[in-house]
């Protein structure tokens, strides 16, 4: 009898862990075939580290699960896992990250025994296109394993979204599957396991219709019904279930809101009719709160990775969605590509830094100026392919002749061009991308006579794509000279497909074998959860100012196994700025969540309720959905350390009067407590609030500092010394970058310049300001720590203006400011602020609003 690849990895995980043998020996005596060799090996080596989700929990009266015994079976969640294993050959390290994560989020549900009813509210935090179905998935197996019968996923508000949310369900949930997917790998269950009733179908007529899903609501069978968060379509399965001829108690249901911050949110709240009535919820969200009530035993869970909404409902709404029981924040997984990979934080090394400096980002933002920004918008159906939208077409057939040069045949290769909203737009860049594809296709197939398409090809490819893999190239991936890739253009270019995905459009996306070459145009139904399989090259026009929306768009974020060095992304300058300031503020949110859940005595969601919806990230969403957050906007600066990040660099008077008012203050200072060099680090204690106060009033932010500016700052800090904190001050001036030049802050008190690069070409902006090191020297020094309400500390940088100067070609690949010539260093200010009880928060005021 053959064994599979789950075969062999049971059988060295025996040898290994139950028997002691060395892992090599294990691989040997395993007799694995060549075939399975290299991936039985690859699924055994290097460690392992599995880091659970941060939960903050309330605490529960009622009976919560508990993690089954080894002996007992499991046989979903074995079923999902040994489907991962043989079908999608996933990694060890993501395959028991997701038992981790599922088994710690399962245990906040309540126990589905017979009983009491219960009603259970909770959040799980994610990143973009990190997996985020497969933790569901992952959840609804062990859920079915501890009882629960009655699964539905509100999967968007589209079709394609819906249908590719069910497909994926079916094969690694379900195993049953519709007719057009019969080549399709699926879960095969254990004999005498309990099969799934499926409520609702794949493909885009599979919405649940009561007249023809099928009548089994036998409470020993686990149920899933996917649907569209369409108002219709919930009354219906509200009525449906109503109608129930066996007692709904005796289904425990799990209801996963998947992109729940997408039409959940109760738009309403706070808004009052002509009457000064307050008016009832929106629809959405009410049909929700129905869907939930007409279950006697409900656990809800939302999904997100921009949860800036969610933590913004009241929760003294009793029956709204604020997750009232747990709020998760899930790791990031390994091998993922976010914001902060491909834009960076704008660190540079620094000798002091103890902690690995943080790895460049990926070179693969390429700009679109105002000029073509121009061109694009006034493009016809009948134009000429815009210089701009040619060069991203070719590097996307560079990409996928490379990806298929490194052996990546059997795998999707896409394009993403996402010019507006507007369906007019999407048809005439779809008449634009045919007839240059069309062009293409002629050049590749006839060289000698279009010698300048494979000549721009041939420059592309040398001057771009190669050294980009050269510095960031995938373990194991070959970087392939010009010829080697070229000959796979042909194959290439006439496999690709344009397909324009809007409201009006009746293409969709069939990523089944064989597979597929695709070019995607489109805009909203592009921007929430859709998922892009083998996304490499991404054209992006469109812009916002929420931080929510803008993370949705992002749909090159995720995986990019074994060919992330040839990922591109074209986008104007302000939105790549606002990217990396993204990058930013998702970190200090999530970092926010896990420093909560570490505390001792970590606050329940209830209590974590006023600190989030007063974090400083929460100011930027859609005033609809601010929920409470939207009457007073406050913001809540305790237990975090906040950087100048954003700098008035188009006021050179501005910049020299920060640096000015810097040496000022120092200069009042005296000489200093403690100095470890004549370079720094300088250390002032115990220095009174007002030259503190002085400094804040007279420093001029930039034009992006929509929270830590001048107003808040002053007000925050005036209001707690009211209540007797941070009446003290350290101020510290850091060591700096030993490859920066030298600055003189006062006499007898100098240190080096720091390189802080901006976000992007010609930004105001930069990631983050101070080095963790910098902060562990001053703690060190002082003995302070964050639990002292009464002092706060001030660190002074100064930002060399040549930060983006490539040090080895003297290229600006990164610049403030257009000429160097004008250039001028940048103050920038590190605020310290100690955990408060005054629990002072303040209004959340903007630059217009100084």
């Amino acid at each position: 009898m053959s064994r599979s690849f789950t075969d062999y990895v049971a059988i060295v995980d025996f040898l290994t862990k139950t028997l002691g043998h060395p892992l090599d020996d294990a691989l040997r005596e395993a007799q694995i075939p060549l075939h399975l060799a290299d991936q039985v090996s690859a699924y055994f080596r290097g460690p392992v580290e599995i880091d659970p989700p941060a939960l903050l929990v309330q605490p529960q009266v009622i009976q919560l699960c508990r993690p089954l015994p080894d002996d007992q079976p499991q046989p979903y969640l074995t079923g999902f896992r040994t489907f991962l294993l043989n079908e999608r050959r996933w990694r060890r390290e993501v395959i028991e990250g997701l038992g981790t994560t599922s088994e710690e989020l399962v245990c906040r549900f309540p126990e589905p025994a017979p009983g009491n009813a219960f009603q259970a509210r909770g959040l799980v935090v994610g990143h973009i296109q990190s997996g985020k179905t497969a933790t569901m998935a992952a959840l609804i197996a062990r859920a079915a394993d501890q009882g629960y019968r009655l699964f539905i996923v509100l999967a968007g508000l589209i079709d394609d979204l819906r249908a590719q949310t069910q497909r994926r369900l079916d094969q690694e949930i379900t195993g049953a599957s519709d007719d057009w997917q019969h080549d399709a790998p699926l879960v095969n269950h254990d004999p005498g396991t309990a099969r799934w009733i499926r409520l609702t179908r794949s493909g885009m007529d599979g919405e649940f219709h009561p007249g023809t899903v099928q009548i089994d609501l036998n409470p020993q069978t686990p149920k899933l019904a996917v649907v569209k968060k369409n108002v219709s379509i919930l009354r219906k399965l509200i009525r449906w279930l109503a109608e129930s001829p066996i007692p709904l108690s005796q289904l425990p249901a799990l209801v996963i809101d998947d992109e729940c911050d997408q039409a959940s949110i109760d738009t309403n709240y706070g808004r009052v009719d002509d009457a000064g009535d307050d008016l009832d919820p929106s629809k959405t969200n009410a049909a929700i709160r129905d869907l939930l009530h007409v279950l006697p035993k409900c656990c809800y869970v939302g999904f997100t990775a921009t949860p800036f909404a969610n933590v913004l409902i009241d929760m003294t709404v009793e029956d709204d969605l604020y997750p009232r029981d747990f709020i998760a924040s899930l790791p990031e997984p390994h091998g993922y590509f976010g914001p902060r990979q491909l834009f960076g934080l704008g660190m540079g090394p620094s000798e002091l830094t103890l902690e690995p400096p943080e790895a460049p980002p990926l070179n693969a933002l390429r700009e679109i100026t105002h000029e073509q920004l121009d061109i694009l918008d006034r493009l016809t159906p009948d134009a000429d392919c815009p210089e701009i939208l040619s060069r991203a077409l070719l590097a996307f057939v560079l990409s996928c002749c490379a990806r298929l040069a490194r052996g990546q045949e059997d795998q999707h290769f896409s394009m993403l061009v996402h010019p507006s909203q507007s369906t007019v737009d999407h048809m005439v860049f779809t008449a634009v991308v045919s007839q240059e594809i069309e062009f293409l296709k002629l050049a590749i197939a006839r060289p000698r006579t279009f010698t300048g398409v494979v000549g721009r090809a041939r420059e592309l490819w040398e001057t771009d794509f190669i050294p980009v893999s050269q510095s960031a190239a995938a373990e194991g991936a070959p970087i392939h000279d010009f010829a080697t890739i070229w000959r796979f253009a042909r194959t290439v270019a006439d496999g690709i497909e344009i397909k324009t995905l809007n409201w009006n459009s009746r293409d969709t996306l069939d990523y089944s074998e064989p597979p597929k070459r695709y070019v995607v145009i489109g805009g909203n139904k592009l921007s929430r959860g859709l998922t892009l399989e083998g996304l490499s090259v991404s054209v992006f026009t469109r812009n916002t100012n929420t931080y929510d929306t803008l993370l949705q768009m992002g749909r090159w974020f995720g995986f990019r196994p074994g060919y992330h060095d040839l990922t591109r992304v074209f986008l104007e300058q302000r939105m790549s700025g606002l990217f990396a300031d993204l990058a930013r503020v998702e970190l200090e949110l999530r970092s926010d969540i896990r420093k909560y859940a570490r505390q001792p005595n970590p606050p329940n969601p209830a209590e974590l309720a006023p600190r989030i919806r007063a974090h400083p990230s929460m100011a930027v969403t859609s005033r609809l959905k601010m929920g409470a957050g939207r009457r007073i906007r406050p913001v809540n600066l305790e237990g975090s350390v906040r950087n100048t990040v954003n700098f008035p660099t188009d006021d050179r008077a501005a910049l020299h009067a920060n640096i000015a008012a810097g040496r000022a203050f120092i200069r009042s200072l005296g000489a200093p407590q403690v100095s470890r060099s004549p370079e720094g680090m300088h250390l002032w204690t115990d220095i009174a609030v007002e030259p503190v106060l002085g400094l804040v009033q007279s420093y001029v932010f930039g034009p992006g500092a929509t929270v830590i500016n001048r107003p808040t700052l002053t007000a925050y800090i005036q209001r707690v010394n009211e209540r007797g904190e941070l009446v003290l001050w350290d101020v510290v001036i850091p060591q700096g970058n030993p490859d920066r030049p030298p600055f003189q802050w006062t006499e007898g008190v100098g240190s080096r310049m720091v390189k802080r690069s901006p976000t992007a070409r010609l930004s105001s902006s930069i990631g983050t300001l101070s080095s963790p090191n910098d902060l562990r020297l001053w703690r060190d020094a002082t003995g302070r720590s964050l639990d002292d309400p009464t002092h706060g500390a001030v660190l002074l940088y100064l930002v060399d203006k040549d930060s983006g100067v490539n040090a080895k070609t003297g290229n600006v690949d990164l610049a403030f400011f257009r000429s160097q010539a004008d250039a001028v260093d940048l103050l920038g200010i590190t605020l310290v602020f100690p955990t408060s009880q005054a629990r002072v928060v303040v209004d959340y005021l903007s630059q217009q609003d100084q």
